[in-house]
């Protein structure tokens, strides 16, 4: 096969994520990357990487306690490389140096940002670079303010960039100093919490959904797309903050110790995290059952496509939830703002979430197998993370045996570069065609 036939757009997005993997490994691994400078075990440094890469957040060793200046630094930068696309980071020095920005580059930044247009993709990789720049320093800078009195100016500032660079690539890591305990100490700051979900939350809606307000401010010239992202996300946030509030009113593990304002803050927060942020400021592990698994179908709705957001993606599972609606009032058509969805897409949702709904099951059984002194709830709130890059966890990662965790690093890796991806990058042939068409059938369906 032809060098330029092999290595399509697809199997260059993903050997970029594994040279990645492999680089921040073998960075990890060295003493000067750990806080007692001493050699970090292989697995777990490659488990970090995998998870910081991906833009996830799940850790088998707490991130504050395990790892030096050094190895915070690479993870960040993983982190930063993860959220951006590596092709983007790649993209800043072709801008530096002034060097012309050819066709296939040009293709490989269409796949990082999950754009079906190569027109433009250079110009919106420049907003795409300065907009994350902008956000997570002004970020920053609001945490500086809460950070800095509480850890010192170095210190508080480190903490500072480290979490709104986290936050807004939605990768859910932390350096609180208590052990796995995220942000909760932080439940009832609202600079933090309010700073923290605003760069989830901005982070999560797409870098086209971002390019496409700032040349159309007015909501009626929005594409169809960017419409779906910004009523699904809003009616995700509120509805979402609303059954947490009634649910965990009452529980004295989590909202019921707190005053109502404290309350309604921590809702709002938990409500945006499972959608890839990963952050907590309650003990999801204290969350009622019905919480919990609310907590799992919002990690696997995810945030939207072309984002620093893992999931299903809302506007998948919006195009579901259409589809179905038309079904259920006999219309052969799925249309939404004056707008009819072609069935192709329909047909890609519906496997995008059949496929990750298989592997959360799946491999939540194969390691239920593995691990049964888990409990299966554990397991499955864990796979869904890991294919959602989402990093919430109810305290089963540091318990997970190699074969596990080996399963939840694929699951990563599947999730931050896409099941369809893959599928391309394994069995994308250019030069393929359907040769043969089948006559129509009926079956009996429901």
């Amino acid at each position: 096969m032809p060098f330029r036939k092999f290595f399509n757009p697809a199997r260059i997005l993903v050997l970029g994520f594994l040279s990645v993997i492999i680089i921040g490994t073998f960075l990890l691994t060295l003493p000067a990357a750990s806080r007692k400078g001493v050699e970090v075990p292989v697995l777990s440094a490659l488990f970090t990487a995998v998870s910081a890469s991906t833009i996830t957040g799940l850790v088998v060793m707490d991130t504050a306690q395990t790892w030096s200046v050094f190895g915070l630094t690479v993870i960040l930068c993983m982190i930063q490389m993860g959220g951006l696309g590596f092709m983007s980071v790649i993209t800043v020095f072709f801008f530096m140096m002034r060097k012309k920005i050819g066709l296939s580059q040009r293709l490989l930044m269409m796949q990082t940002m999950s754009l079906h247009d190569i027109q433009g993709v250079v110009r919106l990789v420049r907003h795409v670079l300065f907009g994350t720049l902008f956000f997570q320093g002004f970020g920053a800078l609001l945490l500086w303010t809460r950070f800095g009195p509480n850890y010192g100016l170095l210190r508080g500032l480190g903490m500072s960039i480290f979490h709104a660079v986290s936050a807004f690539c939605n990768a859910g890591f932390d350096l609180m100093d208590g052990e796995f305990t995220s942000l909760t100490e932080y439940f009832a700051d609202a600079t933090v919490s309010i700073v923290i979900t605003a760069l989830v939350f901005i982070g999560g809606l797409g870098f086209f959904v971002w390019e496409d307000i700032w040349r159309n401010h007015n909501f009626r010239k929005l594409h169809v797309y960017s419409k779906l992202v910004l009523v699904s996300s809003f009616c995700l946030v509120v509805g979402s903050g609303v059954f947490y509030f009634f649910a965990e009113r009452t529980n004295p593990y989590t909202f019921g110790a707190m005053s109502i304002p404290d309350a309604v803050l921590s809702s709002i927060f938990q409500a945006v995290m499972p959608r890839s942020g990963g952050l907590a400021t309650v003990n999801q592990a204290s969350l009622r059952g019905v919480s919990q698994m609310f907590t799992i179908i919002l990690m696997l709705i995810g945030g939207s496509a072309g984002s620093t957001a893992g999931g299903i993606k809302n506007v998948t599972v919006t195009i579901l939830i259409l589809s179905a609606l038309a079904s259920l009032r006999s219309k052969s058509r799925t249309s939404v703002f004056g707008r009819t969805l072609p069935a192709p897409q329909i047909l890609s949702a519906l496997s995008i979430a059949v496929l990750v709904l298989t592997l959360c099951v799946g491999g939540a059984v194969v390691i239920a197998f593995i691990q049964p002194e888990l409990g299966f709830t554990g397991i499955l709130f864990e796979t869904t993370s890991a294919i959602a890059t989402c990093g919430l966890s109810l305290g089963t990662t540091p318990a997970l045996k190699p074969v596990s965790q080996v399963i939840i690093m694929l699951f990563m890796l599947f999730g931050r570069v896409g099941i369809m991806t893959l599928g391309m990058a394994v069995f994308f042939n250019r030069n393929k065609t359907e040769k043969i068409k089948y006559p129509d059938t009926w079956v009996i369906i429901g």
